[in-house]
């Protein structure tokens, strides 16, 4: 196995492999996050095709030579568009104007099964006098597609971030980050084409320099949205559906005056029909946001676009507890509803803790201890039989 083979096997065999953890695993499995594990599965599955191309299996079966010539790089905008949109809950996420995304793909998948059917299972001929001609000029708009309609993508979905009312949602700057990253892969991609038919650097330069590239991005992708982001902040058809409360405030009231109408009006004010505190509780409930170990004061108050002191008004007097106490009691609640989950019972209580958004094993178990008068062992002790491992 030569330098290029081996590179993009391991670059495969990665993919699969964070990709496979974001689909299967209790902690990151949900309707969002499996969008993104697609990405990268498809991302993958090119390197593996570039890699049976590469040992020569399509030309000893070609018969599964179909499966590399359809175009699955044209899935790699889609599913990461689904997953860009249902991030920021947009409403062509919902709608059914989506599926015209699909397209481009399913034109390849026509384009190449045809070709194939002809060319390679000899299952019918014809003879057309400009036939390959035409063949050709198609192979080549299929080129020009795949790399236009990436970017197109990419482009697109950093458009709607710029729009103000998603400048303030809690996920806008890891999917900027996001787009930016691939619309950089994507133009990386081209620029090596180009490079390589103006220069003729040769395949194995080519290939070793997308390989690593793409490898660099799956792992990119991976630490920066697991470990850093949290991509389990979007788990919300794991912990129940919530009524739906608009996050985003009237830009057309100026901070001062919705203020003053909170606090000069005091039926509504400091009870949970406050605007501000259903605002909260969604970004709780909804988005999860507990889970960042980071989460402030300060940080939640310029989501609402309020002042620290008003939400600390607004959180004291409604739920007679500090904004930490408050914060904490989400924990504890989803850290039991963790213990209690069969799907959790191979990881420690420490993990389950911290990915709850627990910054320290300290605060954790002193926290859960204050909440429910037990300690979390005690508390999965008395729930349910753990087997031993």
């Amino acid at each position: 196995m030569n330098t290029v083979s081996s590179l993009l096997i391991i670059s495969a065999s990665q993919g699969f492999i964070f990709g496979l953890v974001i689909l299967v695993s209790p902690f990151f499995r949900s309707k969002t996050n499996n969008y993104l594990s697609y990405t990268i599965l498809i991302v993958s599955l090119l390197m593996l095709n570039v890699y049976l191309d590469d040992m020569a299996v399509f030309v000893k079966y070609p018969k599964f030579k179909v499966l590399y010539d359809i175009e699955w790089v044209f899935l790699f905008p889609v599913f990461f568009f689904l997953y860009f949109l249902k991030s920021i809950n947009h409403d062509l996420e919902k709608s059914k104007k989506r599926y015209w995304l699909y397209i481009p793909f399913m034109f390849s998948v026509i384009l190449n099964v045809v070709f194939n059917l002809e060319h390679v299972y000899k299952w019918y001929t014809y003879t057309w006098e400009h036939k390959e001609y035409a063949y050709g000029w198609i192979f080549s708009f299929q080129e020009l597609g795949y790399y236009s309609f990436n970017l197109i993508i990419a482009i697109w979905s950093y458009k709607i971030l710029k729009e103000k009312r998603y400048s303030t949602h809690p996920n806008t700057r890891w999917l900027k980050k996001l787009c930016a990253r691939i619309f950089s892969l994507i133009t990386f991609w081209v620029i090596i084409g180009v490079i390589d038919k103006v220069f003729n650097i040769g395949y194995e330069i080519c290939i070793s320099i997308i390989c690593t590239s793409t490898s660099v991005f799956v792992f990119w992708v991976v630490y920066y949205g697991i470990y850093t982001l949290k991509l389990t902040n979007n788990k919300k058809d794991n912990i129940g559906e919530v009524k739906n409360v608009t996050l985003y405030v009237d830009a057309t009231e100026t901070l001062d005056k919705r203020q003053q109408k909170e606090l000069t009006n005091p039926d509504t004010s400091f009870s949970e029909d406050n605007i501000y505190f259903q605002k909260l509780e969604n970004l709780l409930q909804k988005d999860c946001i507990y889970r960042d170990p980071n989460l402030s004061q300060e940080m939640i108050a310029k989501l609402l676009n309020i002042s620290s002191g008003y939400l600390s008004q607004i959180v004291n007097d409604i739920t007679k507890k500090n904004f930490t106490v408050y914060i904490n009691s989400y924990r504890v609640k989803e850290v039991k509803r963790m213990i209690l989950n069969t799907e959790f019972d191979k990881y420690s209580l420490l993990t389950i803790g911290l990915e709850a958004g627990f910054k320290s094993k300290t605060t954790f178990y002193t926290s859960f201890k204050k909440e429910t008068k037990l300690t979390p062992s005690q508390f999965r002790s008395k729930n349910k039989k753990v087997p031993n491992f």
